[in-house]
């Protein structure tokens, strides 16, 4: 968990202050705690620290692999994920991301469909 806060924050060019106020803390040093594993964080932050950086809370505590986050990064991911279809059809095509459309039906199957 601690690893991963760190590298993220580093990823997304963040410092210990700017992710202390999104996390709703007043100064770096409860980050740079937290990033030095010398505090449990309760599950609020976990929460809140995955949604800074557009990652899920299994895949910040470790559990989920990579694969399992936007493929464009947290920021421009979240920009991905917000536009319209038009939008990302686009981007999609220019990189050539194929298969990896997060904003797809919720996955259930009607009766007598068989999943791929």
């Amino acid at each position: 968990l601690y690893k991963n806060i760190k590298r993220l924050r580093v990823e997304n060019n963040m410092t210990q202050d700017d992710l202390a106020k999104r996390l709703g803390y007043t100064d770096r040093s409860s980050v740079a705690k937290i990033e030095g594993g010398s505090v449990d964080l309760p599950i609020s932050k976990i929460i809140t620290c995955a949604e800074v950086f557009g990652v899920t809370p299994s895949y910040l505590m470790g559990w989920d692999p990579p694969s399992d986050i936007s493929p464009y990064g947290s920021e421009v991911g979240r920009a991905y994920d917000e536009a319209d279809d038009a939008i990302r059809q686009a981007v999609d095509k220019l990189l050539d991301v194929r298969g990896k459309n997060s904003h797809a039906s919720s996955g259930s199957l009607g009766a007598g469909e068989e999943s791929a």
